[in-house]
């Protein structure tokens, strides 16, 4: 097969929180994501929403779509407290899309479609099943550029990866007729290999691919994560394209090698946007970057035993939301309570008794490093 493909790049995130619309629709999620796309991501999220979204990140002008993913990125310091690895970050989202000189092998999505890569069970927190699709989905590749940058189905624990960990998940690429909304798989062959032969799932949809770029630098602490393996790790996609753009993109975006998007441009399938920046207000009261006495969600540090925990505390709603394009938001109105805080027994994560898995360590790195974060984005298909 022969590939085609581009590559965008986003200048910012657009908001960090404890939300997941499609896990945890309407109500606060129980673990960070970090949030790309239209500005008008919300806790209930549809294709008609973010149409009205005032400004987006991701530079295709056409893609109003909504992107998240877990984060991971704490360190736990010296003193008992933590500290996002994402200050001084710079954030750079880029997609890939491949696809057929045959454009009827592949689809756009649907209205409201959403994509999920989850470790939905709890048992596959702590348990790598060989056999299971999703997990093959989500890998660690440990990077060493003056050596061997080596690839793990786990987080490489006590690995020297002094260039950084970078994270990698693939969607699944074939859906079925009726439920465009978790009636998703993956090709017949695995996560990245062959068609669907499942007569069940005869839609082929562009193929999402996310990588996560950590490189830390001057931290002498420890990497922390809620679950000690990663297999937990997930990213998540609600669409909002212009359907006959992506459809042009499907059929006709296959002009440079090195997924250049500026001959597409030039062509006038899409327009480009590369100074988009976009920002918006918390929708949860919540504090989830700087320096934190305690993880965002109360999640506590799941080492060495990983436990099923229970939330006892629920932070307050907040609305209307705001965006602006500039990274601190001015309210251009009141915002109030929209769901008052719960709080259950004091309060925090309450671990329910169960120890599920044994042996959890945390990431140790050495004190050379900065951070860089990044996101790249793959829409594929067979060409």
């Amino acid at each position: 097969n022969v590939w085609s493909y581009w590559l965008m790049a986003a200048n910012n995130v657009l908001t960090i929180q404890c939300m997941d619309p499609i896990q945890y629709p309407g109500t606060v999620s129980l673990h960070v994501h970090s949030m790309l796309g239209g500005s008008n991501f919300s806790l209930n999220l549809s294709t008609a929403d973010l149409w009205g979204s005032d400004c987006m990140l991701i530079p295709v002008q056409e893609d109003k779509s909504s992107y998240w993913y877990l984060v991971h990125s704490y360190l736990l310091k010296k003193d008992g407290t933590f500290v996002t690895v994402s200050g001084s970050a710079m954030m750079y989202t880029c997609a890939d899309y491949l696809f057929s000189d045959n454009s009827s092998l592949m689809t756009p999505f649907p209205d409201d479609v959403t994509l999920t890569v989850h470790a939905g069970d709890p048992n596959l927190c702590h348990t790598l099943n060989a056999s299971s699709f999703t997990q093959q989905a989500i890998t660690f590749l440990c990077l060493n550029f003056n050596s061997v940058s080596t690839k793990y189905n786990e987080l490489p624990i006590n690995q020297d990866c002094s260039s950084g960990i970078q994270l990698q998940i693939l969607h699944p690429q074939n859906m079925d007729l009726e439920d465009h909304k978790s009636h998703v798989v993956f090709p017949s062959m695995g996560p990245d290999n062959g068609m669907c032969e499942d007569p069940n799932y005869p839609v082929t949809i562009p193929w999402i691919f996310m990588e996560v770029y950590w490189v830390m630098q001057g931290f002498q602490d420890q990497f922390l994560n809620g679950n000690p393996t990663g297999y937990s790790y997930h990213t998540d996609f609600s669409n909002c394209w212009e359907s006959s753009v992506l459809q042009k993109a499907i059929s006709k975006c296959h002009c440079n090698p090195y997924g250049d998007p500026l001959c597409c441009v030039a062509a006038g399938m899409f327009t480009i946007d590369q100074n988009a920046r976009c920002f918006i207000l918390n929708t949860i009261d919540e504090i989830t970057t700087g320096n934190l006495s305690m993880l965002p969600g109360a999640n506590p540090v799941q080492a060495p035993c990983y436990e099923e925990y229970v939330a006892m505390y629920m932070p307050v709603i907040v609305g209307p939301v705001y965006a602006s394009t500039e990274e601190s938001v001015v309210p251009n109105g009141m915002t109030e309570v929209v769901v008052s805080a719960r709080m259950v027994d004091g309060g925090g994560m309450k671990p329910n008794g169960r120890c599920l898995w044994m042996g959890g360590a945390r990431i140790t790195r050495v004190p050379e490093v900065v951070l860089m974060v990044g996101v790249v984005m793959m829409i594929m298909g067979f060409v």
